[in-house]
């Protein structure tokens, strides 16, 4: 702006001298000392107008600098305002991550209150298996010892079921023997009833009572047998 204010107030001394020029041209005759002067204005203004030439260059240059500057500017903003967005983002991403993260230890801590409440679970029950198993231990030894027990009485059983087989076979022997010698007395019994037919009726009802007390006897006896 400095530099505008000069190259205008040398503008305008350029208009003056040329108004001066003018005038100097019109009047007739001038002195030495006007030509002089006239001379080093013209050189004055040539000069300025060489400068001015440089400085309107410069000016140029400055505005194009500064619509670079200017687009660097909106492009460093729109770029500020990206990042300000990615910062927005990334704050709620961290502050998600923090909710996720209490969470998380939430869930840990209750996942250690689980696991701590499973092992003791787990030694509780490993526990109680080993007095059951200890428990079973001692009921299979139990069993073990009633199964010895059991089989000696069945050796025992088994020796006295041979001996009262022995004793059976012995008794149906003497029944089938038994029975050969009443159906004998049962003939010779018979034999004797038709030899004494011609007995008297009271002798026949003796012979009788005789043979049923021996029939009962008979009965009895198989009855006891069996």
């Amino acid at each position: 702006q400095q530099e505008k204010e000069d190259l205008q107030g040398k503008l305008k001394l350029r208009e003056h001298l040329s108004q001066i020029a003018g005038k100097k041209e019109a009047t007739p005759a001038p002195s030495k000392n006007t030509d002089l002067e006239m001379k080093q204005l013209q050189c004055k203004l040539k000069n300025s107008n060489t400068e001015i030439t440089k400085q309107s260059t410069t000016i140029k240059s400055l505005k194009h600098q500064v619509q670079e500057k200017e687009e660097r500017i909106r492009e460093l903003q729109a770029k500020i305002s990206q990042l300000e967005r990615d910062l927005t983002m990334k704050r709620h991403l961290i502050e998600d991550l923090r909710s996720l993260l209490k969470a998380n230890q939430a869930n840990e801590k209750t996942s250690n209150e689980t696991l701590e409440s499973l092992e003791r679970k787990a030694k509780a029950l490993s526990e109680g298996k080993k007095a059951s198993i200890d428990s079973l231990k001692q009921r299979f030894n139990a069993a073990m010892k009633e199964k010895s027990q059991y089989e000696q009485m069945y050796h025992k059983a088994k020796d006295e079921l041979e001996k009262k087989d022995l004793k059976l076979t012995k008794l149906e022997r003497k029944v089938i023997e038994t029975e050969h010698a009443m159906t004998d007395l049962e003939t010779a019994a018979s034999q004797q009833l038709h030899g004494l037919a011609k007995q008297s009726a009271h002798a026949l009802e003796t012979l009788q009572k005789e043979l049923l007390l021996t029939s009962n006897k008979v009965e009895q006896f198989k009855t006891f047998v069996k």
